[in-house]
């Protein structure tokens, strides 16, 4: 029942000059949220903080989590949960797939999401 189930998150990155960035994963040369299968193991939030740590390697003792909310894609519902961090507080380097956009892709991205509720960054 659980087969499909995907868990998604992005983590807002606050800069020193006081602008903001977004975790994002890169596809095939095209932006997406950071997501993973929703493990049965774990809680959502649980399966996305491995993924944060193992996968992007950042330093999960440094972020906290302000929003928490539902979207839906491909008719599936998708838990969609977004952190905050310091520059200060995490490296410089991302793996390949991932990188650090500019607030208005996060935006853009998120509009392929049918999210009821979602603060405007």
């Amino acid at each position: 029942m659980l087969k499909n189930k995907r868990v998604a998150g992005t983590v807002m990155l606050h800069l020193e000059d006081g602008s903001k960035k977004f975790l994002m994963r890169i596809v095939d040369e095209k932006l997406e949220l950071a997501s993973t299968a929703f493990s049965e193991e774990r809680t959502g939030l649980a399966n996305i903080l491995q993924l944060l740590k193992e996968t992007v390697h950042l330093d999960i003792s440094c972020i906290e989590l302000v929003e928490l909310t539902n979207g839906y894609a491909d008719n599936m519902s998708i838990p969609l949960f977004v952190f905050e961090t310091q520059e200060k507080d995490q490296s410089n380097s991302l793996p390949e797939e991932y990188a650090w956009k500019e607030a208005k892709d996060f935006r853009q991205i998120i509009q392929d999401y049918d999210i009821d509720g979602m603060p405007f960054f």
